[in-house]
This record gives structure tokens, sequence and C-alpha cells, in this order.
């Protein structure tokens, strides 16, 4: 067991404290990912770890070394204003696939920002663009982020997903890495980055370090926020996996301020086909909560609680199970309750009503039915 500092950076307010590292053995493997598509996944019946149709591909990189690399010169925008402190941060994923698609509610961000009123969204995914780089979705409808932003938006990114090659599984170092993820934030302007982890290659310790190593580079240059998305289990026992732990506890032993610690809270299993989920998704939350109580010595209830993240998969998923717009209130009620740090789900292009899975939720009648519930935590 490891003790480092962490700077843990919760409702606005950063305190230094004292973190207890528990280096997980992520050589216990939640499983193989199992590439499907579409939405991040974790079967507890299987064991395997992955995503289905809803958290597809989608890639761009951040690179930073131990001083900065330089700017593009390209004019960038900034990210957005953060929520205010103490705030519930809402952030439904936004996939890439949206810009130039077809099938969807919206176009892209400002008519998603016109239409729902939404004003924050994370987009996904960012993945190497076949080196130790990123790929360029996000640079490529640099017009449309202007906009939003420009319109009072607000924007995280996602690297990681289900599908296709990481960064960091490109990268022989944590400096290359560093400077992988320093270019794209010179080149988006995006500082609020998500790192979605799920293939099992990168989620060994070796590389969770190399990755930790390479978010302080970056986060002590370029000042980013840094969150983690990984698996969840059900409860008793729910929470992150011992791969998620390993994740987590190499950034806090790196010195990295984590903001947010998401739980996938998806793809539990054909077991829970025809019940309702909101019980076991609190369940999983419950358990993150004292799993981040551990991690993080001397932090308080609440605290923890500002640093739970969910992301369930609304609708029906590629198994039996649907999250209900039902379950989607009682998440709500419970994100309130407890003031949890940060309300998504997969994804904002399935909220609207169909038949396939892959781009409707399949329960709803009219279109953002699951934005208007969830979207009432920030209120």
């Amino acid at each position: 067991m490891k003790t480092a500092s962490l700077a843990l950076a919760v409702g606005g307010l950063v305190s230094t404290l004292s973190v207890a590292a528990c280096s997980s053995d992520s050589g216990t493997s939640a499983g193989s990912p199992t590439p499907q598509g579409d939405d991040t996944s974790y079967d507890t019946d299987s064991g395997t770890s992955g995503e289905d149709a809803a958290h597809g591909d989608a890639g761009t990189g951040h690179d930073a070394g131990v001083t900065s690399h330089g700017d593009s010169g390209a004019s960038t925008p900034e990210s957005g204003t953060p929520p205010p402190a103490a705030a519930i941060d809402y952030a439904p994923y936004f996939p890439t696939w949206v810009w130039g698609g077809s099938g969807y509610a919206f176009s892209g961000l400002v008519d998603l920002q016109t239409k729902a009123r939404l004003n924050e969204v994370t987009i996904a995914f960012v993945l190497s663009n076949g080196g130790c780089n990123t790929t360029q979705d996000i640079e490529q409808n640099m017009g449309d982020v202007t906009a939003f932003l420009a319109a009072g938006g607000h924007l995280k990114a996602s690297f990681g997903g289900a599908d296709g090659d990481y960064v960091e599984s490109k990268c022989s170092s944590a400096s290359a890495l560093a400077t992988a993820i320093e270019d794209f934030v010179d080149s988006t302007g995006i500082t609020d980055l998500d790192f979605d982890i799920e293939q099992d290659p990168v989620l060994t310790d070796t590389v969770n370090e190399m990755r930790g190593q390479a978010l302080k580079i970056v986060q002590d240059a370029k000042g980013i926020r840094v969150a983690f998305t990984l698996a969840a289990n059900p409860s008793p026992g729910g929470g992150l996996t011992s791969q998620g732990e390993s994740v987590v506890s190499h950034a806090l032993s790196a010195g990295v301020t984590v903001s947010h610690v998401n739980f996938m809270t998806m793809d539990y299993g054909d077991s829970y086909g025809g019940s309702p989920l909101a019980p076991v998704v609190e369940g999983s939350l419950t358990d993150g909560h004292t799993q981040i109580m551990s991690l993080v010595s001397g932090i308080g209830s609440a605290d923890a609680w500002a640093m739970v993240g969910v992301i369930p998969m609304i609708g029906k998923n590629d198994d039996s199970e649907v999250f209900s717009l039902a379950d989607a209130t009682s998440l709500a009620q419970f994100a309130k309750t407890n003031q949890i740090g940060l309300v998504s789900f997969w994804s904002i292009d399935r909220d609207q009503p169909g038949t396939d899975y892959n781009n409707a939720s399949t329960v709803e009648s009219s279109n953002f039915a699951f934005d208007q519930i969830l979207q009432g935590v920030t209120q």
C-alpha cells in the first residue's frame, strides 16, 4: 500500500488529502472487452467488460509533457463555464458520429442546445489516430463547437470507449502520452476530460501507472479536469471492479486531481431483465461511495458523494435489461438526495422513439424524454 498526496477538487473547493492508493491487482480481469458498438457495458454474469452499440468509436487525444509542448497556433475556444460549486454536473454523452449522421432528433451541438435546452454534453470518443496521437472528429466540427460554447455551453471530451485503439496503447511512455493529450487540448480548447477505460490491455497496472503519470504532467501544464468512467458491479460487493480500482489508485498515487469516478451502471446481465434497474444502479453507487471513502483517506461522506458519477444506458440494452423512465425518475431523486457529483447517460442521440436500441431508447414516445427527467438534477 502506498500513500500519496491528492489535491482533490470537490464542489469547486480544493483540499489536500492523504490518499491511500491501494494498488489493486489488475490482473484480476473483469473479462475481455466485448465491443458491440453502442454502449458501455459490464456483464456480471459472463464477466465481460465492454461496450455495446452505445459506446462505440471516436477519439481525440491530449498531449502534454513535463513542460508545455507548445500551442498549435490556432485560436481555440475555452471549454465553457463549468457548473457552479456544489451543483450536480449533468452531461449526457454526445457521440461524434452524430455529426454528419442521419435519423437523429438533432444534427449537432447547437441544434441540440436549441431543441433540448441542454448546455453541457460529453463528446465521445477520443481514440488513437493511428499512433500516439488523437482522432480529429472534434477538430473537424469546430464551428459547431465554438457556437455551442458561445451560447453558454460547456463541453467534456471522453477518451476510450469499447471499440478502437486507445491513445495510451500506442504511446511508449508517460511523456509521449502526455504530449498527445496536451496537443488535443491545444487544438480543441477542451480541458474537461473523461477517460472511459474498458479494454483489458489498457487496464493493467503498468498502463494504469503510465496513464496516471501522463495525466499529472498534463494537469500541471494545462489545468485539465480528470474523470474516470469505469465498469460497475451490482450490490452487494458492487462499485468498481479490481481493474477500475487500479485505474483510480494509480492516478491518485501520481498526484492527479480526480473530479469524478463515473460508474457505468449498465449491462448487469440477463438476470435483471424485467426488473426495475434503479435499485440496482443505486446499490452500485452506494457501494462505490464506500470504495471512494476507502481510497481517499480522511475524505468526508459528502465529498465522497461529490466524486461519484453515474452513467446508465437509457431504455433497452443489448441484453434483457431495460432502464425505464421510472428508473430515471428514481435515479434523479437519488442523485439529488445524495448530491452526487455527475449524472450522465448513454446517449443523447438515443433519447428518441424507435424500435432499434442502437439509435433509440425504444421506451419513449417523444424526443428527449430521459433528458427532461435527468436534467432536473441541476434544479
